[in-house]
């Protein structure tokens, strides 16, 4: 299972190795890399986006190897922005909805799909790409052979897909949907199973999770994966 994460600042097109702790419900503690103040988003070696961090733009205060980022525009010293000790149940929950954005934004990034010439396809899967590939399944059913549709490559035009072929991408949709939903329930389960801060906030999206951890569902799926992630 791939456990390497990287960070990719945006205004840089290259990600980096760097290490991202939460600090408060405000406040992210970013070291190894030099500082940068154009929010961020964590991403795997693919450079799939595992979280969003968009809004931690203001410098909340420099530390010995690294910087501090604040999201609601607060710096170290002032009088309002008092850096509060979370408790564990913080830390998890805080962890949670962290996660939470993460799986979002892997659906969201999509899926390849291999389609029946021996070509693949990248499919992004917003939330109204979900729901129109579920309109599209009952043209799907009816034979319809030649259905409209488009992947996520914004310079190509729309085009039409087999049937087989629109079958391919509705399922791989519906798969790899399905797979992070349930990754993220059992990560959920995991981390408000963990009995300290610094475990909690070791845990990144693609953080294996034990086997005791893990459903019967997602068992079966990563068995047919192979184990990957």
């Amino acid at each position: 299972m791939n456990k390497v994460s990287y960070i990719k600042f945006l205004n840089d097109p290259i990600k980096k190795n760097a290490s991202v702790k939460k600090i408060s419900a405000n406040v992210i503690q970013i070291s190894g890399v030099t500082q940068n103040l154009s929010g961020f988003h964590i991403v795997n070696s693919n450079g799939e986006v595992l979280g969003k961090y968009e809004d931690y733009t203001t410098l909340y205060r420099t530390i010995d190897g690294g910087f501090q980022l604040s999201n609601d525009g607060s710096v170290y010293g002032d009088s309002e922005s008092i850096l509060h000790e979370i408790t564990l149940d913080e830390a998890k929950e805080n962890k949670v909805s962290e996660m939470n954005s993460a799986q979002q934004a892997a659906i969201e990034n999509g899926v390849d799909v291999r389609l029946t010439d021996g070509t693949t396809e990248h499919f992004s899967l917003t939330q109204y790409d979900q729901q129109s590939l579920m309109g599209l399944q009952s043209l799907v059913a009816s034979g319809q052979e030649s259905i409209p549709w488009h992947n996520s490559n914004e310079s190509e035009h729309c085009k039409f897909y087999s049937n087989a072929d629109m079958k391919k991408i509705i399922e791989s949709a519906l798969s790899y949907v399905t797979f992070h939903v349930t990754w993220f329930r059992d990560l959920r389960i995991y981390i408000r199973s963990l009995t300290d801060i610094e475990s909690v906030q070791a845990i990144t999206y693609n953080t294996e999770i034990p086997v005791q951890y893990q459903s019967e569902v997602l068992q079966l799926m990563l068995m047919q994966n192979g184990g990957a992630f």
